[in-house]
């Protein structure tokens, strides 16, 4: 494992995960502390390199050409995503609390002789005028999950995020959504109701998927095994999500792509039925091209 928490202290971090994962500090320990994909990832950088392949290649392949998008990534962290949207053409912002993981990403950024504009942003805020309605696409990978101790939490972030997005827009998430007490971060939250809500926050669901199979990131993502052990195991856990939908509780992450509605229409929170279908709102709509 490279340089970091001993086992010890990441026991003791999983313990007491809300008022910890919440927080800049913890962020900010984990990117100055931590080596490589660690100081945003899991504590095996071996593993890391897979679930950042999985990762990104899940975000190409979901947001497709993005060449000529403004593209926002809210908790953008180290800026690994971000990076990867502006090596594919998009003009990227990306928005963070933690100001050291901020220039941990501009330092990597600018090694790369990338454009990234990142900004020190905290998503229970409002955003500052200049970011409302600023962008095409929305991006988070481990965000409200974390951030959120509370559905209120949850509402309130989520309005902001929305307000960033150009009605017609796009938002995908990438969140660890989980109502157990074991897989969950700090957020209780449904899959079902979380769409429910977005849906009261004026967006629509387009897609939707899963990855991060559980009993695999349980064994590897936590000591640097051999990558000759991760990668079939790794491999094969993800085939096994992409084949099997019952399979979603042991997924750690789920996917989401929502489009804001162009007539932006917002119910409240309060106003949501618990009968609402989520499944049924999967809407295969074609994105067009910004001039």
């Amino acid at each position: 494992m490279p340089g970091g928490r001993s086992f010890v202290q990441m026991v003791r971090d999983r313990l007491t995960k809300q008022g910890l994962y919440d927080t800049p500090s913890y962020w900010d320990m984990k990117a100055e502390v931590y080596d490589g994909l660690a100081r945003s990832n899991w504590p095996s950088n071996t593993f890391n390199r897979f679930w950042d392949e999985r990762q990104m290649a899940i975000l190409s392949r979901v947001l497709g050409d993005v060449r000529g998008f403004d593209v926002v990534d809210v908790a953008c962290g180290t800026g690994r995503a971000c990076r990867h949207l502006a090596r594919a053409g998009a003009r990227v912002t990306g928005l963070d609390f933690a100001p050291h993981a901020l220039d941990a990403a501009r330092a990597e950024t600018l090694a790369e002789g990338l454009s990234v504009d990142y900004r020190l942003y905290d998503a229970l805020s409002p955003p500052t005028p200049e970011l409302r309605e600023a962008f095409d696409i929305g991006v988070t990978i481990s965000c409200l999950a974390m951030a959120c101790r509370k559905v209120s939490d949850f509402d309130r972030a989520l309005g902001h995020l929305v307000s960033l997005i150009r009605p017609g827009g796009r938002f995908f998430f990438l969140e660890p959504i989980h109502e157990s007490r074991l897989l969950r971060r700090i957020l209780k939250m449904s899959v079902r109701e979380w769409i429910e809500r977005s849906h009261a926050h004026g967006l629509t669901l387009v897609d939707r998927g899963r990855m991060g199979f559980v009993p695999v990131r349980f064994v590897f993502a936590f000591r640097d095994w051999p990558a000759a052990y991760v990668e079939p195991f790794f491999r094969g856990g993800e085939r096994l999500l992409d084949a099997s939908p019952w399979l979603e509780p042991l997924s750690d992450y789920k996917w989401l792509l929502f489009r804001r509605d162009a007539a932006a229409h917002h119910a409240t929170a309060a106003n949501l039925s618990p009968s609402t279908s989520a499944d049924s709102e999967v809407d295969g709509a074609e994105r067009e091209r910004p001039t």
